[in-house]
């Protein structure tokens, strides 16, 4: 299973998108002099071989080490977890979509639909450019009375919620060097 490294915080995420934005309208409208370098290599010094652990996904081969990933967590009401994860899939997923992020995965826990205690649905999305995705979604859904409304009755059927920004660590040095 695939471990999500390095969580930001919505405040991070926000300042981040917003640092991002501010610096690539500079570049766009000329005012920038010059470009980051690249990290330099760090030497490295030979140490006593550890245990063999399962092999890390080479990220570059899968095209993901420059996205970001968000998770939405929605903890439903006792009995109602299979029609939560149906009413999302019908209307949020496609509005979510048209925005710019893409799918990645759905996972629910317990691994079985519960009568008498709550489901926790794991939606996993990725969005490939901070910057234009983080604003199209936000653009294409605040304002939105379809994705405003959902939500507005979803509080009826959920427990609590959540969103969670990560990121892979090889792209921290690109997000923290805005």
């Amino acid at each position: 299973m695939r471990q999500l490294p390095s969580q930001l915080s919505r405040r991070s995420f926000v300042a981040a998108g917003a640092c991002a934005t501010v610096a690539s309208l500079g570049v766009l409208a000329g005012c920038a002099t010059e470009t980051a370098a690249a990290p330099e290599p760090k030497e490295e010094t030979p140490e006593a071989p550890e245990p063999a652990a399962e092999p890390a996904a080479d990220l570059a081969d899968t095209g993901e080490e420059n996205v970001i990933y968000i998770v939405d967590r929605l903890v439903a009401k006792p009995g109602d977890g299979k029609a939560v994860l149906d009413d999302f899939m019908a209307n949020m997923k496609p509005l979510i979509e048209g925005a710019g992020w893409t799918l990645k995965r759905v996972t629910v826990s317990p691994a079985m639909w519960l009568d008498t205690d709550s489901n926790i649905i794991e939606i996993e999305w990725t969005m490939a450019d901070i910057v234009q995705a983080a604003w199209a979604y936000s653009s294409g859904t605040r304002y939105n009375p379809e994705y405003v409304q959902w939500w507005a009755t979803m509080s009826d059927r959920l427990v609590s919620n959540d969103r969670v920004y990560s990121a892979p660590e090889g792209y921290m040095e690109v997000l923290n060097n805005v």
